[in-house]
């Protein structure tokens, strides 16, 4: 009778854990893995999209310059000089004329982020070419190639990707970005050629070998990558949808996403092998089968051999699993004589003390990532801004003024070791106030009379703990922001003074000032107490010199100061400019009576 009744409720809990087994895993895999292939294919499209809009702005960035060139007024003289007046010229005219073009030229890439590019200049007739930097011109290639040379009669821009270099050649590839120069009038006068290499493609291409990313221009031609594409590949996407903005089609054992640029035409492709597209949520898949297999027998089998010992410890086994926490992790279960529950118990403490490591480690990747992150920031200095101090010593040792070029590279060398000491992240304002004066004074060099500074540092003031490269952005951010369209002289002066307790920094400028809805708006993230510190975002206005941006070197001097820290921007009103404003009040970590 009890053997009867034991086998029935074997077999009513064998068939209730199949059939719960089996409906969990068809619920997982009509709604779980299909969500998570939807989300698949969305992400693989988003990358789609956030590739073509990199690579639209690296081409907009490059047009930016022939756009700047061909509208120049200097360079469309001498253009018309050439096609007017085609008689050899001197040597000394000859020189006079290349150096010319060669500071327009330099003029319009020097605050690009393209300093390394070609530039080409051609007559219409072909009588007249100027070359900057390398000559590895594409022009005659380009001119060529069917349907360009309208396009360059119609004003509008040519890109021409030479990706068919060889070894034997010796030279690299390279894509150049074209336009016909006219005047107000219509009237053609030659031809412009930026060129540039395929690195920053490269780099926003790169997408860690998941997939093949390309690039096609809209007469078909392949423009990324550099090395040829299969003749398989060119017909699958020359065939592609050409009517749809962006999309994802297969062909073969291939997934293609497609997406196109709104400025430029080109048309971004990146291909995946479906086996690897889907490899994971197979695999998932299968595990999870297999798991619910495995489950299930094991528990039909534990039901089998022991249905009243099972009951309690697997109860007490659930609210101990159900009470774990990040701080509580251990499992817990008393009076257990089933070895088959202590070893399920043993083996979820191990994932879990596992999964807990797993955390900590993460947890302090994370701290460190973001340690690293900050340091590169405080390390980094505009290149521009090098580029003039070396350009002021240049002239300084032709010359002859070695006293100038030698306190000048003083000045620069100890720049350098302040910002890229990564030990020192809190200073003496007297540090900080050392090193603006040295980029004050660098820049001066530079400006000449067009800049004047004024530093005025309390003495009290001066032992002020600060984190190191707080005050320096700002004054950066005046020199290359605040003198836009602004006639010099320019003025900057930095105050330092402790009063009452409390002390102030001001950084005054007579610059164009900040708009309304700008100031308004850094306050209103200042007063946020959700504001986190963005190390990857770089704004338009952030400085060059540590990398930091006002908002993020508030909220450093903010997080420093544990809250205790005021900060203020306003206009002057009537006169021009703006003034900053940092203060706080003083304790015995910030500040101490000199001796």
């Amino acid at each position: 009778m009890n053997f009867k009744f034991r086998t029935k409720l074997y077999a009513v809990f064998s068939i209730i854990i199949i059939f719960a087994a089996a409906s969990f895993s068809l619920f997982i895999r009509m709604h779980i893995f299909r969500q998570i292939e939807e989300e698949t294919t969305y992400n693989d499209m988003q990358l789609c999209l956030k590739v073509s809009e990199n690579a639209d702005t690296y081409i907009e960035k490059l047009d930016d310059i022939t756009k700047k060139l061909i509208s120049d007024p200097g360079l469309l003289k001498i253009m018309r000089d050439v096609k007017s007046n085609p008689q050899v010229l001197t040597d000394y005219e000859e020189l006079k004329r290349g150096r010319e073009i060669a500071s327009i030229v330099s003029n319009a890439i020097t605050l690009t982020s393209f300093p390394h590019v070609n530039v080409y200049l051609y007559s219409q007739d072909g009588s007249f070419s100027y070359v900057y930097n390398q000559n590895q011109s594409n022009f005659e290639a380009a001119i060529q190639t069917d349907g360009n040379a309208k396009k360059l009669e119609n004003k509008e821009l040519v890109i021409y990707a030479d990706n068919g270099r060889t070894v034997e050649e010796n030279r690299e590839p390279s894509i150049s970005f074209m336009r016909a120069i006219f005047d107000v009038g219509a009237n053609q006068y030659g031809y412009i050629e930026v060129q540039s290499d395929y690195k920053k493609l490269d780099e926003i291409c790169n997408i860690n070998r998941i997939g093949n990313v390309m690039l096609m221009n809209d007469r078909g031609d392949i423009v990324y990558p550099s090395s040829s594409v299969t003749e398989n590949v060119q017909q699958v996407l020359s065939s592609s949808p050409a009517d749809e903005k962006n999309s994802m089609f297969s062909v073969g054992d291939h997934m293609y996403f497609y997406a196109a640029s709104d400025y430029s035409g080109i048309k971004t492709y990146i291909q995946y092998p479906k086996d690897t597209i889907y490899s994971s949520m197979r695999l998932l898949q299968h595990t999870t089968v297999i798991f619910f297999v495995c489950v299930t027998l094991a528990a039909i089998l534990m039901v089998v051999i022991s249905s009243r010992m099972l009951v309690k410890p697997l109860s007490d086994l659930r609210n101990s699993v159900l009470a774990v926490t990040y701080d509580n992790m251990g499992l817990s279960i008393e009076n257990v004589y089933n070895n088959e529950i202590v070893e399920l118990k043993d083996a979820f403490q191990k994932i879990l003390d596992d999964l807990k490591m797993s955390a900590q480690r993460e947890i302090e990747s994370n701290k460190a990532e973001t340690r690293a992150k900050l340091s590169a920031l405080q390390a980094q200095i505009s290149p521009h801004f090098i580029h003039n101090v070396l350009y002021s010593i240049s002239i300084a040792a032709g010359e002859e003024r070695t006293d100038d070029a030698r306190i000048m590279c003083k000045q620069l060398s100890d720049m350098l070791r302040y910002t890229v000491n990564s030990n020192a992240h809190k200073v003496e304002l007297r540090e900080e106030i050392k090193c603006i004066t040295n980029y004050l004074s660098l820049q001066k060099q530079y400006y000449e009379d067009f800049l004047n500074y004024h530093i005025n540092i309390q003495k009290e003031a001066e032992i002020i703990k600060i984190p190191r490269l707080s005050i320096l952005p700002f004054v950066e951010n005046a020199i290359q922001h605040a003198f836009e369209g602004r006639k010099p002289p320019y003025q900057i002066s930095v105050t330092a003074r402790i009063s009452e307790g409390s002390w102030s920094v001001e950084i005054e400028d007579n610059g164009k000032g900040f708009s309304e809805e700008k100031i308004k708006e850094i306050e209103d993230r200042f007063q946020d107490e959700s504001l986190a510190l963005d190390v990857e975002t770089k704004s338009d206005d952030e400085p060059g010199l540590g990398g930091m941006g006002i908002l993020n070197t508030v909220l450093r001097l903010k997080l420093f100061f544990e809250g205790n820290f005021e900060f203020h921007i306003f206009n002057h009103v009537p006169e021009e400019g703006s003034t900053i404003r940092l203060s706080g009040r003083c304790d015995t970590g910030d500040v101490e009576k000199p001796e």
